[in-house]
């Protein structure tokens, strides 16, 4: 018989060897036990808490616990039956509004739009912002339509003019002889190249 001690890679083939088999042995016993552990373990479970002293501390949990699913239930069931509420209302008054925008020529690509998995709503600032949007274009469009706007307006109208003037194919001395007509007829103020002046007419 050899004196040499076995060698590492033998040693550790030998104790995985031995593992798996003792592992599956034990499994065998278990199995036939199990349905016996498991019964008596049940019937352990009260005692075993009890001997842990945390059987009020659970009751206690419990109660908080059961108290908060109850309360979430019924604020879930609420936010739902506020956010239909929410949605009821709004959609009457875009309703409204985009018919409006059909007879008023109002832009309906800014007009707010209801979304519903929105956690805060504010629908009523966007709309508010909106028709104050709406309602200044319409002043605006009323205002240069009436008297006081009509001087506006026609400057508007000149300014356009002068500059399709400064685009255009006519010979410089002469777009700056129309440009100087223009700035009188607004009585503005514009200094006209010394060589140009004698080209423009007299009154």
């Amino acid at each position: 018989m050899s004196n040499k001690q076995i060698s590492k890679d033998n040693r550790e083939y030998w104790q995985r060897k031995l593992s798996r088999k003792f592992d599956e042995k034990k499994s065998v016993i278990q199995s036939l036990h199990q349905a016996e552990i498991n019964e008596t373990s049940q019937k352990n479970f009260p005692t075993f808490k009890k001997r842990l002293g945390i059987e009020k501390d659970i009751e206690k949990c419990l109660k908080a616990e059961k108290e908060f699913n109850d309360y979430s239930k019924n604020y879930q069931k609420r936010l739902e039956e506020k956010r239909e509420q929410v949605k009821k209302f709004f959609s009457v008054i875009r309703e409204k509004l985009e018919n409006w925008s059909e007879t008023r020529n109002w832009d309906r690509y800014d007009l707010p739009k209801y979304e519903y998995e929105s956690k805060f709503y504010d629908l009523t600032d966007r709309l508010d912002n909106y028709l104050k949007s709406q309602c200044k274009e319409e002043t605006k469009t009323a205002f240069y339509n009436s008297k006081k706007g009509q001087e506006l307006k026609k400057l508007d109208e000149l300014e356009e003019k002068a500059t399709d003037l400064l685009h255009s194919d006519m010979i410089g001395a002469e777009v700056l002889k129309q440009i100087s007509l223009i700035a009188k007829q607004t009585q503005i103020n514009m200094t006209i190249p010394s060589e140009t002046i004698k080209a423009l007419p007299n009154g």
